[in-house]
């Protein structure tokens, strides 16, 4: 596992969320940037170009749907994959998202570790085959 290589950036408003992931990234060797808010989390994806963005979905202020697509309007950034990782998705909501440029999955919260640390992995490897 390449993980140690991999920065990602958590783009969420509730705190413990945010810490949760970090902890358990920063475990398994990845980088994190963290973010409380879309705009904050924009201009970290800018800055930093992290291999792949944890999004959730209900933020105050800028939803999930606002940052995403002002990520995919930006060409700069427009390549980074997406993780959508949200409580308030349904699985028709799972089902939108994914047929969308560049999300690489929509995970409902709670989140199996498991789960989200395999497909972290693989899109980050996918990703950076890529580039």
């Amino acid at each position: 596992m390449r993980s140690d290589a991999y920065h990602i950036l958590v783009i969420d408003d509730d705190t413990n969320t945010r810490v949760l992931l970090k902890l358990l990234l920063e475990q398994h060797g990845y980088h994190v940037s963290l973010a409380p808010d879309g705009e904050v989390g924009l201009t970290l994806a800018e800055t930093e170009r992290p291999d792949l963005i944890l999004l959730d979905v209900a933020m105050p202020r800028r939803d999930g749907m606002d940052v995403y697509l002002d990520l995919r309007n930006d060409a700069r950034i427009a390549d980074i994959p997406v993780l959508i990782l949200s409580a308030s998705l349904s699985h028709r909501d799972v089902q939108t998202w994914l047929g969308m440029p560049n999300v690489a999955d929509a995970l409902m919260k709670p989140f199996d570790i498991s789960a989200l640390l395999g497909r972290i992995e693989a899109i980050c490897a996918s990703h950076v085959a890529q580039v």
